[in-house]
């Protein structure tokens, strides 16, 4: 390895970075240094056209998952880049002027990406990105010499292809959405091909997908959905893996306003009114609404933006989101769903459901145990179905009459109570 990325992993040990983050960076680099002994400029003379080269070579030379590409060795390389400007090594960091997922994905999903990113949110931009990166990854391997050569026949094997890689039925529609909206662009808006293939695709009549059935099942799963109480929230909060500050306040804030984990990344500053204790979502399918919590998130929020917890974190200044991590200016819905996992197993609460085609363990307290834990306890509060649904976002108050098969005990002890022929 180059002596400069070996000071930067001496440096990243001394911080006290996680091992998981020092392996990434280690091994990210090793394949850094490979590319750059073939080439005719030294690390220092790096500039944003040889990052894009490098990533190139990445992608044709490497069997690394094109989503690793961008979440661990671009990341990876970024933070080094980033270190040589600390130690003025070099002025300014080519990864900065680098965007690193339409490196990676085709220039016709580089176009269709630009327009999405201007009109969608964050959470919706991360996954079309992730899909249009994944769809990449599939095209580049197959035969046909362009978008236009795939029949509807050929995009139902892409499907094919992701429940095989062990995804739900949920998960392959909406990964499948991503390509269907891409054809749509090209066909509706940029006129690049003559005809949509993806219009004449329907996973369920093709028996891809079960649209009544439409999340990954296990005979292990439990019958009744999981739900965090208040006693696993307070000893998940006090189990929770660093940093503790930022996670507390995580795990509180998704148990009072049943946030879903995309939702809670999303958060900016400008959304949060403080004095009246409310925050601004935009939600699922881009819709806004409101919503609340208890003063008892106060001194957890004020440590965090006040006490300068956040402000320790180098993309804090650039970013105007309320939860960032160390790896970017906002942090990611798959890392929050980690610190709950993880927060459940440390709280010694948490349990395995099933392990998935991909071979990943999945768990019973996950972040939308949270919400779902919001739903039953605001119930158990006496709040009313119809509040509830517009609280959580739901379109239909079915999907919000599910959680009051969950309360029948109290229903019916209150019922025994404040009935007719009640004890009161």
């Amino acid at each position: 390895m180059l002596r400069s990325a070996e000071a930067f992993i001496r440096e990243c040990r001394d911080r006290d970075y996680a091992e998981s983050t020092i392996e990434t960076h280690t091994s990210s680099l090793e394949v850094f240094s490979e590319w750059i002994e073939t080439q005719e400029v030294s690390v220092t003379e790096c500039r944003a056209s040889e990052i894009e080269e490098f990533i190139q070579w990445v992608k044709r030379r490497k069997s690394i998952p094109y989503g690793n590409i961008r979440s661990d060795v671009f990341w990876s390389l970024k933070k080094y880049f980033a270190y040589l400007v600390e130690e003025e090594e070099i002025h300014q960091n080519p990864c900065d002027h680098v965007d690193i997922v339409d490196c990676i994905i085709l220039d016709d999903a580089s176009r269709y990406l630009q327009r999405t990113r201007a009109t969608k949110a964050e959470g919706t931009i991360q996954n079309r990105e992730l899909g249009l990166i994944q769809f990449t990854e599939w095209v580049e391997n197959q035969t046909e010499e362009s978008l236009e050569d795939f029949t509807p026949l050929r995009l139902e094997d892409y499907a094919i292809h992701l429940k095989q890689k062990g995804y739900g039925d949920t998960t392959v529609k909406d990964k499948f959405a991503a390509v269907s909206m891409l054809y749509q662009f090209l066909h509706d808006k940029a006129n690049v091909i003559d005809e949509n293939p993806a219009e004449e695709v329907n996973l369920n009549q093709a028996d891809i997908v079960d649209y009544r059935n439409p999340t990954k099942k296990s005979d292990k799963l439990a019958e009744d959905i999981p739900y965090v109480t208040r006693e696993q929230k307070e000893a998940m909060k006090e189990h929770c893996p660093g940093p503790k500050t930022r996670n507390e306040l995580l795990i509180e804030l998704m148990w009072q306003t049943g946030l879903r984990r995309e939702e809670a990344a999303d958060i900016a500053l400008d959304n949060l009114d403080r004095e009246n204790r409310e925050i601004q979502i935009r939600g699922k399918n881009d819709k806004n609404r409101i919503v609340f919590y208890q003063p008892t998130l106060d001194t957890l929020l004020q440590i965090w933006l006040d006490g300068g917890y956040r402000q320790c974190y180098n993309w804090a200044e650039k970013s105007d989101h309320l939860f960032v991590s160390e790896r970017s200016g906002r942090l990611n819905p798959h890392q929050i769903n980690q610190v709950i996992v993880k927060a459940a197993k440390n709280a010694d609460i948490q349990s395995k459901m099933y392990t998935d085609g991909n071979g990943q363990n999945r768990y019973k307290i996950t972040a939308h145990s949270l919400r779902h834990g919001f739903a039953v306890q605001s119930l158990k509060n006496g709040m009313d179905i119809k509040t509830l649904a517009d609280i959580m976002g739901h379109e239909s108050l079915d999907t919000t009459k599910q959680y009051l098969r969950l309360i029948t005990d109290d229903l019916r002890e209150r019922y025994r109570k404040y009935g007719p022929e009640g004890t009161v």
